[in-house]
């Protein structure tokens, strides 16, 4: 009886899942792997590894970025490395690692090389209404929360100052300053939005909206404002003779005349990628008769 009873309970279905681990099987490793070397002239440099063949890669060092001097290239075991040379000794400063910055860079890596110091606590800052463009990093704000307005061009997406690299160290340093920081998004340089009409230079701006709005430099923005001075004609060179109208604005801004279906406008597309960022609409020219040629009416 004690038979037939032990048969009977070892044919019964037992609890639990079973798992099949090989006896040569390694972890898996973790990437990428940022490694800073010393040579005997006692140049640093940055290496970093990783499995993955990523493009648009980026180290950006106390505000300054760091020239790639070897591109991605696979060793023996099949893992892609790159180098930095490190303009200056890196100690206590946070090695920040981006990738796919074609598109809007990515947070790969951060490496701290030296002892990490405490942080101390921010202040209560008090909020004001007080901003500026171009707020000056070094300016004193006596313990104010302020504002900050910065300026990009699209058609500048990758130059100098008003490109997206440029921005986004001004952007950090003004966030660090305990600043409010506005992003304003302009067509080109005398064209705040992109021409009325012109589809392939609405498709070429919406493009620079969704990279910034993808950068992970900006994360922390308070919003984006989509051009500004709109109804003026130093704000329509590209297109004298067709500007900016009300409609074409409200098209550009959220779809505005557009089939549901079609998603390319500003809002849309900077919330497909964040949904906190704020979309704000650019101020006019208050008063201005560029467009009608007289004042109508007089207060």
């Amino acid at each position: 009886m004690f038979i037939v009873g032990s048969i009977i309970y070892w044919l019964l279905p037992i609890s639990g899942k079973l798992a099949y681990i090989p006896e040569q099987s390694q972890p898996v490793g973790t990437w990428p792997v940022v490694t800073v070397t010393e040579n005997d002239a006692g140049q640093f440099e940055a290496i970093v590894q990783d499995a993955t063949p990523w493009t648009h890669v980026r180290l950006e060092v106390g505000g300054e970025t760091a020239v790639l001097a070897q591109h991605g290239t696979q060793n023996a075991d099949g893992i892609w490395q790159w180098h930095w040379p490190l303009p200056n000794s890196p100690e206590n400063a946070p090695l920040n690692f981006y990738h796919s910055c074609e598109t809007g860079c990515q947070q790969w890596a951060v490496f701290q090389t030296g002892a990490i110091a405490p942080t101390p606590a921010s202040p209560q800052l008090v909020p004001t209404k007080l901003g500026l463009v171009f707020a000056n990093p070094e300016r004193d704000w006596h313990g104010r929360q302020g504002w900050d307005v910065e300026i990009t061009y699209s058609q500048l997406a990758d130059e100098q100052f008003w490109g997206i690299h440029d921005l986004a160290a001004r952007v950090q340093q003004a966030e660090q300053n305990g600043l409010h920081v506005l992003v304003r998004v302009e067509y080109a340089q005398g064209q705040s939005i992109p021409p009325a009409d012109d589809y392939a230079a609405l498709d070429s701006y919406l493009r620079y909206l969704h990279r910034l709005a993808r950068d992970e430099r900006f994360a922390n923005v308070y919003g984006f404002i989509i051009g500004s001075n709109f109804n003026t004609n130093g704000s329509n060179t590209h297109s004298p003779d067709n500007p900016v109208t009300p409609a074409w604005y409200a098209r550009v801004f959220n779809g505005y005349g557009e089939d549901p279906d079609i998603h390319n406008n500003a809002v849309e597309v900077i919330r497909s990628e964040n949904h906190d960022l704020r979309v704000l609409v650019g101020p006019v020219n208050p008063g201005n008769s560029d467009q009608t040629g007289k004042i109508i009416y007089k207060l």
